[in-house]
């Protein structure tokens, strides 16, 4: 049976406990540190859970894409421990890699965002993807073992930008989890048309999320496209990723 259900929830809910390998410090005040104090920092702020015992089987790699977040405050913990928190239940490493400022959505435009849109796309994402890569890499290396799956997973606003990544094949990876986020606007559909490595893709919403037709919008085109998919949506959910979700997500994903 697994642990005490977890769940990915906005910037304004609570972290819960920490993950069992390590205890952060009873103060903390530093907000302009990004990575939690109990998580390693690789470079380009990378933060990074290497599970105290990975799980039997292909040794798994999850890219966990953080939603909107505010600067100057510590929301960036939450969402890397409720990761952590997936890294520890399951047995695979998880990095948290940190957006861009100045590209976020109307309102929150100096958060710490993905670029959903082109021009940040053109601007900001090859350095992204080059800091995944090096910090894959350094694990690799450090571990002197690779990765046998790597998996993205976005909340919120990370969803909606690994939508983006999957529709375009712009990753080599095994598979997709989108949860609170992503959208199946016509443009996706445009640019899914020359992609011919379509690697799964998991979408998980809830009814009491308010957006939460564009991600039934996005299963629906999947389905229309023939793209391996599966959808999870719950009437009881909210803006959340559950641990029923990241558990079925799993194992979709998984399989061979």
């Amino acid at each position: 049976m697994r642990p005490a259900a977890f769940a990915f929830v906005f910037a304004l809910l609570a972290a819960g406990p920490r993950p069992a390998s390590a205890e952060a410090p009873a103060a903390e005040v530093d907000t302009r540190r990004w990575c939690a104090a109990e998580l390693k920092a690789l470079a380009n702020e990378v933060c990074v859970f290497v599970p105290e015992k990975p799980a039997p089987g292909p040794r798994t790699l999850i890219i966990h894409l953080h939603g909107v977040i505010q600067p100057d405050t510590h929301d960036q913990w939450n969402s890397q421990r409720n990761a952590a928190r997936v890294g520890a239940t399951y047995g695979h490493t998880v990095i948290m890699p940190r957006g861009r400022r100045g590209i976020g959505p109307k309102t929150m435009e100096s958060w710490w965002a993905w670029p959903t849109g082109m021009d940040a796309r053109r601007i900001h994402e090859d350095a992204l993807i080059a800091e995944w890569t090096a910090a894959r890499n350094a694990l690799e290396q450090a571990a002197g073992t690779p990765f046998e799956r790597v998996y993205v997973f976005g909340f919120s606003n990370g969803a909606y930008y690994a939508t983006s990544l999957a529709m375009r094949g712009r990753l080599d990876v095994a598979g997709y989890a989108l949860f609170a986020g992503g959208s199946g606007a016509p443009y996706h559909e445009m640019e899914a048309k020359g992609t011919k490595k379509r690697a799964p893709i998991v979408v998980a919403w809830g009814a009491g999320d308010p957006t939460h037709d564009k991600q039934q919008a996005l299963a629906k085109m999947l389905k229309r496209m023939r793209w391996p998919h599966l959808e999870i949506g719950r009437p009881r959910a909210g803006h959340a990723m559950t641990d029923e979700q990241v558990e079925k997500a799993l194992a979709f994903l998984g399989k061979p």
